[in-house]
């Protein structure tokens, strides 16, 4: 996929107040860390996650989605009317019927013309969301397009501690359930426009996806646990990137030497290392968001591009990578020219 007409005009992110670190989460499992000889700071020692964050209990995604979508159209100032689809991108939902796409729909009062649908993809769920608005855009069927991911982590935080704790769970079973206890909460937003609408002028360049689905079964969850292979999920997912990364700088002429900033899907420090790695990525154009938010899902790469804007790791003109591996085994990696 090559475009000539996309531009991003504008990302933002909202994230919640409660902070939960991983000394805390620690403190719960504390019987069970005695019973299996664990000593306190494995946790953040194999995640590297030093905290995560939490929305207040009862909040739904397509309330965060809602807020973060807001803050696009207020600092874009972009007309309602002229957005033609809003697409929910996140693992998370707050019901199976009506789409979380339909309840942003209705809190933004976007016009009755605009297509509102959910895409799921397991965290790669915000690039394929981008993949179809831009398809659009490019194909002439809308002017704009708004991309959302509302992610929550509290319910399937407790509900992982409260099972973990039961008698009789051995080390086999805690390792499988590991992963559930990285997981963060967070939400973003990303409006996509016609260049002739852009005021900004960052254009997204294209992308290149590419799917190994012989391993769908090493990532695998519900709104109540997540069972990974954690050592099986890393070496083919990194596997996965590295044929896609190749496949992607062919297809986008992308060098890189001459790329600024790449924001990585953030799991934890083995899986960011590992890719960084595998690569062969400069490892300080490549924020490491997971320390302090841990892994958000579908929100991941977009809060990392947000985050390295906010801290000015970005300037016009820079080329930017955004880069991901979802359970499926999916990946998918984009170019924008900032």
């Amino acid at each position: 996929m090559q475009y000539r007409r996309v531009c991003i005009e504008a990302v933002a992110h909202h994230v919640p107040r409660t902070v939960v670190t991983t000394a805390e989460i620690e403190a719960q499992l504390a019987p069970v860390y005695r019973r299996m000889g664990i000593k306190a700071g494995f946790l953040e020692g194999v995640t590297g996650i030093r905290a995560r964050r939490f929305w207040d209990a009862g909040v739904q995604p397509s309330r965060v989605a809602t807020v973060a979508a807001q803050k696009v159209l207020v600092r874009t100032r972009f007309p309602r009317e002229n957005i033609g689809a809003l697409v929910s991108t996140s693992v998370c939902k707050d019901y199976l019927e009506p789409s979380t796409a339909a309840l942003v729909h209705g809190n933004l009062r976007l016009p009755p013309e605009c297509l509102n649908f959910d895409v799921g993809n397991a965290c790669l769920g915000f690039m394929t969301g981008l993949t179809m608005v831009a398809n659009m855009i490019e194909l002439g069927q809308i002017q704009a397009g708004l991309v959302v991911a509302g992610e929550g982590s509290r319910a399937v935080t407790e509900s992982t501690l409260a099972n973990l704790s039961r008698d009789g769970v051995g080390f086999a079973e805690f390792k499988d359930h590991l992963a559930t206890l990285t997981l963060g909460s967070g939400a973003c937003a990303m409006l996509l426009v016609d260049q002739r609408l852009s005021t900004v002028g960052h254009k997204l360049l294209g992308g290149v996806a590419t799917a190994a689905t012989e391993h769908n079964d090493l990532c695998v969850g519900t709104a109540e646990w997540m069972r990974t292979d954690p050592a099986k999920l890393l070496a083919e997912g990194v596997k996965l990137a590295k044929h896609n990364w190749q496949r992607t700088r062919e297809r986008l002429g992308m060098r890189t030497e001459r790329i600024q900033q790449f924001a990585l899907h953030q799991v934890g420090k083995a899986n960011h290392d590992a890719v960084v790695r595998a690569l062969e990525l400069p490892g300080d154009k490549a924020l490491r968001v997971y320390p302090e938010y841990g892994n958000v899902g579908a929100a991941g790469i977009p809060l990392t591009l947000s985050l390295s804007l906010d801290e000015q790791r970005i300037a016009a003109g820079d080329t930017v990578a955004l880069m991901g591996i979802g359970s499926g085994l999916n990946t998918a990696m984009m170019g924008v020219r900032w």
